[in-house]
């Protein structure tokens, strides 16, 4: 008798804590753990797109001679749309790994040579451009796209 008692109230234990918590009397410790798990966002719903700074050149985007062959287009594409890439987050996460900025810092060196997440997105990004969609639905189809 005591072993069926104790499995009721195990498989109740659930539904009383949610009760408690909805009620706002749950220990402490469930309220900060139900929090945590609520305020932590899918990095996709939490990226920040940088503005694009007025007056930006592809000055310090590298010359397609200076990559590999295979990502020359690219590089080539990335020096006609700076101000597209200076406004994009880059989804590689080179942000918060590198300190880069946007997108197109990933194109001042030989980074977007080798990581197919920035060349894809400065595709894209150049493909979107050329249909004349606004930097809003570039970055909403890139965060689509390369969001996770």
């Amino acid at each position: 008798m005591p072993t069926s008692f104790f499995l009721r109230a195990l498989i109740r234990l659930p539904v009383l804590l949610a009760a408690l918590l909805l009620c706002g009397l749950a220990p402490d410790a469930v309220q900060a753990q139900d929090h945590a798990h609520h305020s932590a966002a899918p990095a996709a719903k939490r990226v920040r797109h940088p503005a694009p700074r007025p007056g930006i050149t592809a000055r310090n985007v590298l010359a397609p001679d200076a990559v590999p062959e295979r990502s020359r287009e690219v590089y080539t594409m990335a020096a006609r749309i700076p101000s597209v890439l200076d406004g994009l987050y880059c989804h590689c996460d080179c942000h918060e790994r590198d300190e880069k900025r946007s997108l197109l810092e990933c194109f001042e060196d030989t980074m977007a040579s080798t990581c197919g997440i920035c060349s894809g997105q400065a595709e894209l990004a150049y493909e979107l451009h050329q249909d004349g969609k606004s930097l809003r639905q570039i970055r909403k189809a890139i965060d689509t796209r390369f969001g996770g």
